[in-house]
Order: C-alpha cells, then structure tokens, then sequence
C-alpha cells in the first residue's frame, strides 16, 4: 500500500493536473485508516514472535521497526493530513511542495527499510539464501532427497567416523536412514526400511534461551543440541548440567567461551558481545565429518531446501545420520538413546 501511495503521488506530480494530485491526496488519508492499524497488527504480533530471538536477521528487523512506524506517525501522516488540506484548497504553493518533497523521502525510506525486513524475513524461512558473517561462501552444497539420502557436491574433506580422510568425489550418496550396510555412503536400504525425514510433532520445543553475563552471553536451542558434550568436556565450569542454570557465561574468559562454541558441532551454542545480535564461532574449511556412532559434523557447506531452527547457524550444523531424529534433517541427540552403531544393522 505505500508502494502504492508513493508511486501514485509521483505519477500524480508529473502529470501536473491539480485534480489528480488532490484525488491522491484525498485517497492516501483515507488509505492510512486501514494502513496504519494494519501496521500495529503486523508490527506488534512480529515482535512478539520475536522477542526470544537473538538471530542477526531478527536483531536488524526490531532495529527497523521502530524507525517504520515513528517515520509514518511523525512524518508520513501529518503530511498526508496537510498535503490533502493545501490540495483541497487548491493552494499549490512552494510550502505544498517542500512537504510533498519530504514526504517522498520519508516513503522512500520505509520502503527500503521493508523490503530489507522482507528479505530477511525469507532468509529466516529458508526461502532465500542467507549469507553468514565472518564465513567466506563456497560451492559446496547439500542436497536433502525426499525420504532418502543427502547428495552432497564440492566438499574438499571428508572423514570417516575413525578419523581417517576419505576420497571426495565430485557428487557423493550419503545415508540418512541408518540402515546402509555400506556406512557411509547409501547403499538404498532407506527404501527397505521405509525411512521417513519428516519432523515429529514430539520434538523439543524450538527455543533459543539466553543466559547472560558481565562480558558475553551464552546463547543455547536445546533442539539443535546433538550430545557431543564438547562444552562440559571443555569447560566444565561454565556448561555443568548439574547446576541450574546449567550455563553460567561468568565462570569462564570469554576467550574459553568462544572456543568452546567454536568447538560446539551442531551451532546449538552462540554468542552475543558489545550489544550486536546472535554470532557463532566456525572453523574456516568446507568439511564433513562422520562422527563416530553419531551425526554427520558439517561446516561451510550450503544447505538447501532445509527448515531452520531459532538461533541456527547455517555455516556449521549436525545432519541425524541414525534415522531417528525428532527434528530432521538435524541431529537431536537420539542417536545415543536410540544405540546407533557404524556398523552393520537396519534403522
């Protein structure tokens, strides 16, 4: 509708025809009695959908929001109000066009500013591609087959789930069901035992929780975790599940934090430091790595066609390799209760 508001005024002005310029007018005041609740509606229920998130994406929309709704309210609508006034009374004078001026720019930066929360709104969902900070993009990629294997192109390491380094091939099968007896690679075992990549309506709920210190807050989704325990192994003293709450970002430098979120595979961990919004820590280097009796450890490859989760990060992620996950194609941890095993065995 502003779109709309704007390019008719413009369209309007050029024509030079004062009663077309005051039938604009006159439609644009009565456009903002159905625009600007429109706008509470939207802005208010986006925010409160938002108000646990700490993703960058998240963190740059609530910045623009208010900058939306006071450039509407202190510029916008008054000078629809005035604009349609000066019209009606036919007085197109020099104080008709300054205010129209500024109203063009006011208009110009909403919809720039919309459009730029339009986007990352579709980063969000996955409809678009979303850049990550600090990570150089590759051509490396993932793609999820419907109830099968991930197919996977441009990786430059592979490792196995003994550590060792395996031939990279231009395009490699990888399996999903945990059913291959070729682990690995799939062997088409996910037709045999009927394997479904479906999320369940029993997974953990998708949270991302914030606990906060003098220096840094930790950031942590539960659902995202894939129980590798690198941070209690690592840092016992900030991430000790015996303690509630279980993370205390100020028993630890913050140098010791960010390896250990470096360090955390599924990106179920991040961080945010000096007011900016939610960051996570990535190894440089596309890679893939068969954790033992685990998930599939990935770094720097693109994921497509994949829901996210709150808090994700899309440079370094945990893909279920043991068929069992509650939120596919991401590891939950199932594979430890499920007994999961490199070797030989159905899903």
């Amino acid at each position: 509708m502003i779109a709309t508001f704007w390019t008719s005024t413009v369209i309007s002005e050029l024509t030079g025809h004062q009663a077309a310029i005051t039938a604009v007018k006159n439609g644009i005041v009565w456009g903002m009695l159905v625009l600007i609740p429109s706008m509470v509606i939207a802005g208010g229920s986006g925010m409160s959908l938002g108000q646990r998130r700490g993703d960058q994406g998240v963190v740059a929309k609530k910045k623009r929001m208010p900058i939306i709704a006071l450039n509407g309210l202190i510029v916008l609508l008054p000078s629809a109000v005035f604009l349609a006034s000066k019209a009606n009374a036919g007085s197109f004078d020099s104080v008709f066009y300054a205010v129209q001026t500024l109203e063009l720019i006011a208009g110009a930066t909403n919809l720039t500013l919309m459009g730029l929360n339009i986007r990352d709104g579709l980063r969000l969902t996955g409809r678009i591609a979303s850049p990550s900070a600090g990570v150089a993009q590759s051509s490396a990629s993932i793609v999820l087959r419907k109830n099968g294997p991930a197919i996977i192109s441009g990786v430059e390491d592979f490792i196995d789930a003994d550590g060792a380094a395996l031939a990279t091939q231009a395009t490699m099968t990888l399996c999903r069901c945990g059913a291959s007896k070729n682990k690995p690679y799939c062997d088409g075992s996910h037709t045999r035992v009927g394997y479904l990549d479906g999320k369940s309506p029993e997974r953990t709920i998708d949270e991302l929780s914030r606990y906060r210190g003098r220096e840094i807050n930790i950031l942590y989704n539960r659902l995202l975790c894939s129980k590798a325990y690198e941070c209690g192994r690592r840092l016992e003293a900030v991430f000790d599940t015996t303690r509630d709450p279980w993370i205390d970002p100020d028993k630890g430098s913050v140098a010791e934090i960010l390896d250990v979120i470096r360090a955390c595979p599924s990106g179920a961990l991040g961080y945010e430091q000096n007011g900016e919004g939610l960051r996570h820590e990535v190894p440089s280097g596309t890679a893939i790595e068969a954790e033992a009796s685990g998930p599939y450890r990935v770094r720097n490859v693109a994921l497509a066609n994949a829901v996210w989760c709150e808090g994700a990060c899309e440079n370094k992620y945990a893909l279920c390799r043991c068929g069992a996950s509650k939120n596919k194609p991401f590891c939950d941890g199932s594979h430890v209760a499920e007994g999961f095993t490199d070797g030989e065995g159905s899903a």
